[in-house]
């Protein structure tokens, strides 16, 4: 079909569209961006310059001891919010916001645009030791979610505008298009991304860029000096501080994660706990006021080689924990910029080490500090593309390549030795959670345990004696005999093999015990909605190799059993299908904008034939296969021209996106059981 105002298709419009909705994803993330400046830019003036000047803190000397005070005015302001938005404010979210795009439907709150605005306004604004990226990605992401749901897009393409909102916003927080598409591939898509949908990301960080760019200029937020190699053998001293960036990496995302648990575990409000942490962070600023909010200006100053090497390491100290503090207490915020900046003052504090004891191999602190911020990145992220582009468009130098390369790498392999959890998975893998799901989960998750249940089940009745489930258990191969009721309930289940035991009891008891007396009560069941995941996962948390499949979940009607082996051959003759295809002779070839897709039959077409329907002349739409909906466990057959249609039939349609919804929807107003015109 070509549309004739564009003289497209109908597919390569819709992807027109879906680029024309990436930038602007990308222009709205920009502002967004904005918006964000401005208010952690209000909050810094009501706290660190208005309170400050009211509780006459930059007199220095004893009024210091009034920064916690400000911290914990701050706190207050937080927990306001969190009163109007329960459960979206606090704490650090970015690993829940992962798990949404990645597990979930990735349908982002609306809300969260302006709610993650303010939190974390009002957190750095205060002085907590947050960083300000975490929250952009999340303000990005709710900006794709909103933009997808308002054209109804699928949930895969849903998913990709929240990556490339989220990825926006990191681009033009570091004016880095490269870096800002590496975090949303990276990071937020788990580095899974097909080539046309990178291309969309490429778009949304590209038009946030340039947006930002039109608007403020082309200003970078960090003044880096010019990268200096001295000679080739400082590789050595690269390779040595990735090791050390790595260790630090590791410890961090403990510490880290070990705070959070600490607070925790105090019986006390969450408004005590918060209180606590920003109090404890405060009076880490008495000393060192540095380290209040995300200290870019000390990173600057820091890439500048201004520390000496006993502030490096005392600034480096304050922040891996003020952070942990922070963010452990439920202070709103992301860990983008405490990373920065401890990676910066640990490769200075690097350099100051090297500097004394292998001068010849050592090159400027700025230089040190700059490759560190991205080991350290990496370390902590397990992203190394996203650290390794942000340098190189920091930097505009490629001199930086292979030292940034072997410190990242270096970094990155020792910190997954001692950790295998980033910052962000760390959480979600404690919960039993996984974002790296393989494809033959997700094709056991796709499957129900009823197209695979045993209905010819040898069972026995609770009131079976003990001679009747021995012969039973022996003329049987299942592992288990189900007991039912009168009415088909399941009572509970016999394990074969534990009748040895019984066997060798007294042979005059027998007639005293029944089925009931020997089955297993509470045995885990399945219903037939359950996916073959599920049952695979619980067969191996129990140890066992056939699980009951009842109407409702721990109990109900008994309707068969699912086996291990039932399981595998379902796994596996998925797996067959698809390689088949891939290895023939004759391959198919999908043309572009081509799917295939489930259609069920409306009450408006039963009866009705494929001949009558005419599917292929009349909507462009083949029929591949159709399942009845009077015996659905013979499954697919090819369609047969004359079969009348029944309510609830499944037909496999192949054809265009808009050709299948066409065809759909005239089944549903019964216009295709007309007759055609020809």
């Amino acid at each position: 079909m070509k549309l004739s105002n564009f003289g497209l298709r109908t597919d390569q419009f819709e992807y027109v569209q879906l680029i024309l909705l990436a930038a602007v994803v990308g222009v709205l993330s920009a502002l967004g961006h904005f918006g964000f400046n401005l208010l952690i830019a209000f909050f810094s003036w009501l706290f660190r310059d208005l309170e400050w000047r009211a509780l006459q803190i930059p007199r220095g000397g004893f009024f210091l001891i009034f920064i916690p005070v400000v911290l914990v005015t701050g706190g207050v302001g937080m927990l306001i919010l969190a009163w109007f938005f329960p459960g979206d404010v606090l704490g650090y979210g970015f690993p829940n916001f992962l798990e949404q795009v990645n597990l979930g439907n990735a349908r982002i709150k609306r809300r969260w645009i302006f709610v993650k605005a303010m939190g974390a306004a009002l957190s750095l604004g205060c002085g907590a030791s947050v960083g300000r990226e975490g929250p952009i990605a999340q303000i990005g992401g709710a900006i794709g979610s909103l933009v997808a749901q308002a054209r109804k897009l699928t949930t895969e393409r849903v998913k990709v505008l929240v990556a490339a909102g989220a990825g926006a916003g990191i681009a033009v927080t570091f004016n880095a298009p490269i870096g800002g598409l590496m975090f949303a591939q990276e990071i937020v898509l788990l580095g899974h991304a097909e080539v046309a949908n990178l291309t969309l990301l490429i778009v949304a960080t590209t038009t946030a860029v340039l947006t930002a760019r039109a608007v403020h200029g082309n200003q970078p937020i960090f003044v880096v000096p010019p990268f200096v190699l001295k000679s080739y053998w400082e590789m050595i001293t690269y390779g040595l501080m990735g090791i050390g960036v790595g260790v630090l990496s590791a410890a961090y995302i403990r510490f880290f994660y070990g705070t959070a648990r600490f607070f925790r575990r105090l019986k006390v409000p969450d408004w005590a706990r918060l209180a606590l942490g920003l109090a404890a962070v405060g009076l880490i600023a008495i000393p060192l006021p540095q380290n209040l909010s995300d200290g870019y200006p000390i990173i600057n100053q820091a890439m500048a080689g201004e520390f000496a090497f006993g502030m490096l390491l005392a600034l480096t100290v304050a922040k891996f924990t003020a952070s942990s503090l922070s963010l452990g207490c439920g202070a709103p915020g992301g860990v983008f910029g405490p990373i920065f900046f401890i990676g910066t003052m640990a490769g200075g504090t690097f350099q100051r080490v090297f500097a004394a004891f292998m001068p010849n191999l050592t090159g400027p602190r700025g230089s040190y500090a700059l490759v560190s911020l991205g080991a350290f990145l990496a370390g902590t992220t397990h992203a190394p593309l996203t650290g390794l582009f942000l340098l190189f468009e920091m930097t505009q130098n490629y001199t930086v390549a292979i030292p940034a390369m072997i410190a990242t790498i270096a970094a990155l392999a020792v910190a997954r030795a001692i950790e295998s959890e980033s910052i962000d998975t760390y959480k979600l893998a404690r919960e039993g959670k996984t974002l790296h799901v393989d494809q033959e989960r997700i094709a056991l998750s796709n499957i129900h345990v009823g197209s695979v249940m045993t209905k010819d089940v040898t069972v026995v009745s609770g009131s079976a004696k003990l001679t009747d489930v021995l012969r039973l258990a022996g003329e049987t191969h299942q592992a288990i005999l189900p007991v039912v009721d009168d009415e088909g309930e399941l009572a509970g289940v016999v394990v074969t093999r534990e009748l040895v035991g019984v066997l060798g009891s007294r042979e005059d008891l027998s007639p005293l015990v029944n089925a009931f007396d020997l089955c297993e009560r509470g045995y885990p069941t399945v219903t037939p909605e359950s996916s073959l995941d599920l049952a695979a996962q619980t067969m191996e948390g129990e140890g066992v190799d056939e699980l009951p499949v009842t109407e409702r979940q721990h109990g109900g009607r008994f309707l068969g059993i699912v086996t291990r082996h039932e399981i595998g051959k379902a796994l596996n003759r998925v797996t067959v299908s698809l390689s088949t295809l891939g290895t023939q002779d004759s391959n198919i070839f999908w043309a572009t904008g081509y799917r295939i897709t489930r259609v069920v039959v409306p009450p408006e077409a039963k009866g009705t034939t494929l001949r009558k329907l005419d599917p292929r002349a009349r909507y462009g739409v083949s029929v591949l296969a159709v399942r009845d909906a009077e015996d659905p466990e013979a499954g697919f057959i090819p369609p047969a021209p004359d079969r009348a249609l029944n309510t609830g039939d499944v037909l496999v349609t192949a054809g265009r996106s808009a050709d299948l919804r066409r065809f759909s929807r005239a089944l549903a107003q019964g216009e295709a059981t007309q007759p055609s015109s020809a």
